[in-house]
């Protein structure tokens, strides 16, 4: 999702003008021209650094925007937000400190006026917009700051991403100059702290100062955001309203959004084309149906999302380095991508754990693909002559469906027989939080993470909990650690490309595709190429009505 989304979400690349040590600057989304491929329906907008064309159409107060989600909310408490439909919600609700936008520190939508930090990297200063605003009129200041800080890195809090508040295992100190100024302190040098820092969003003091679980809180079932939007009414199973923030920091175009809980594609697909729904996020399975309706225009979009497939360590077999090199030989990456996406426009293959918009991507590895001789030679080195594997993903998916029945299908020709095991994904994700499960070989799954290479540990460092192959591997953590503590761009960048090609060529996690994201919006509602900065930042305050 934080994106801070991994199955999850909801969640960026920080280039060195973020990461390496300085001040960093403000700059606004991209714009340019509009116009689609002569392969694009006419009702797709591409919103790779281009910008929808308005015209005449004037950008007008008011109206309400209906938005399909496909699940109730589990918790829009910004700090334990782990599923989309929360994510969707909670970027209406909270604004971020500020975000990174095309690798560039973005303060436009954030309560961050500026963020300076020293040559060394270890020390931060955040500078907060004057006359902040919570949604119950208390004002927000650098009071609110250091204690979500505090929670973020507070062990009984159990912040699902407290990583961020740490570097080195060590918590970041926070501490209040003045009433709009933060100092953070770290106990050792940290280039990509900010990305982290990007991903995470204040919470009020005056609200959860004292609780002893803020997690599991019913505070937040009646929350107090900063966002462009506050919390209306929420009816489980039918939907969440949010109506305009008049004291938030900018303009907000809309009335008010009403996240309406659909479930079944087929019926928020009708409820689209007949216009009791204005906007919901479509999958590859959508897109033919969709794009033929008059009424609706496609944003099509960087998703920053990686699909990939994970080999779980816990199980004995998959300890073997060979027998995991044979899988990735076994498939055809661009033929993965096609029958699992269904037009090889909708994906790219995936070679590295990052993506291509991350800091320090690189695909330059040894490309274990396509080579089905190659798999049977590895796996009778190995001494599996007959093996047995199940493959974990969720149900509900098409996409996973799709990938899960051609790598069944694909590596019944290296003799490898794969069980498949679908999986509602709330059982799915219970499933994956399981540290020492070993029912399943071979786990489905994706992440939207950024473009913030440190950010990318969380899927492969041995103490975390979205390590779904259970990788125990100290050098690999090794050369995370010192990539997060090295300042020098060169030396970083050469530290990533280490840990790339370490991550490739044994074969722990078989990344699949990059995706396309894709927005469904009614035609009477505009200003999506500004709302859609990136997967993991949505800004709901540029929606407006064109009627």
């Amino acid at each position: 999702m934080k994106k801070r989304m991994i199955t999850l979400l909801f969640t960026a690349a920080v280039t060195a003008a973020v990461t390496a040590c300085g001040s960093g600057k403000p700059s606004s989304p991209s714009e340019g021209g509009t116009a689609a491929s002569q392969e694009t329906p006419q009702n797709v907008v591409e919103l790779e650094g281009k910008t929808e064309e308005e015209g005449s159409q004037e950008i007008k107060q008011g109206g309400n925007i209906v938005i399909a989600v496909s699940a109730d909310p589990q918790n829009v408490n910004p700090l334990y937000v782990i599923d989309q439909t929360s994510f969707n919600i909670q970027q209406a609700l909270y604004s971020p400190f500020f975000e990174v936008v095309g690798g560039e520190m973005y303060y436009g939508n954030g309560l961050c006026e500026s963020v300076e930090t020293n040559d060394a990297c270890d020390e931060f200063t955040l500078k907060l917009k004057p006359d902040l605003k919570w949604h119950d009129g208390e004002p927000l200041t650098a009071d609110d700051v250091v204690f979500t800080m505090d929670v973020l890195v507070d062990k009984n809090q159990n912040v699902p991403y407290s990583s961020y508040g740490y570097v080195n295992g060590e918590p970041v100190k926070a501490e209040k100059v003045d009433d709009l100024t933060v100092k953070l302190t770290l106990a050792s040098p940290s280039a990509g702290f900010l990305g982290g820092l990007s991903q995470v969003y204040c919470i009020p003091k005056h609200i959860y100062e004292g609780v002893e679980n803020i997690g599991k809180s019913e505070l937040n079932n009646n929350p107090v955001g900063s966002g462009p939007f506050k919390f209306a009414e929420y009816k489980s199973g039918e939907y969440f309203k949010v109506a305009r923030f008049d004291e938030w920091m900018d303009t907000v175009n809309l009335d008010g959004i009403t996240f309406k809980i659909v479930k079944d594609s087929t019926s928020a697909n009708a409820a689209l084309a007949n216009g009791d729904i204005s906007a919901r996020l479509i999958n590859t399975d959508d897109y033919a149906t969709v794009s033929a309706y008059p009424n609706v225009t496609i944003y099509s979009y960087n998703s920053g999302r990686v699909d990939a497939m994970f080999m779980n360590e816990n199980i004995e077999v998959m300890k073997d380095e060979r027998v995991r090199q044979a899988i990735a030989y076994a498939l055809d990456k661009k033929e993965l991508c096609s029958f699992a996406f269904t037009n090889e426009q909708f994906a790219d293959p995936a070679y590295s754990i990052f993506t291509p918009d991350t800091l320090y991507y690189t695909d330059e590895m040894t490309k274990m693909d396509n080579d089905v001789e190659k798999a049977k030679a590895l796996l009778k080195e190995a001494g599996q002559s007959d093996l047995k594997l199940k493959l974990l993903y969720i149900s509900t998916d098409k996409t996973m469906e799709n990938q899960a029945v051609y790598i069944q299908s694909k590596l019944q020709e290296a003799g490898i027989t794969v069980e498949l095991n679908p999986m509602d994904e709330s059982s799915f994700k219970n499933k994956t939080k399981e540290m020492d499960s070993a029912e399943y070989e071979l786990i489905l799954s994706y992440y939207t993470l950024g473009e913030e290479p440190s950010l990318y540990a969380d899927m492969i460092y041995s103490s975390k909990r979205t390590n779904y192959s259970r990788v125990n591997d100290k050098e690999l953590d090794a050369l995370w650690d010192q990539a997060n503590m090295t300042a020098d761009d060169d030396a970083r960048k050469e530290i990533y490309r280490q840990i790339q090609t370490k991550i490739n060529d044994s074969a722990y996690i078989y990344p699949i595709a990059y995706s396309k994201g894709f927005y469904a919006v009614d035609n009477q509602f505009k200003g999506f190429d500004k709302c859609l900065l990136k997967t993991i930042y949505y800004d709901y305050s540029k929606i407006y009505s064109a009627e």
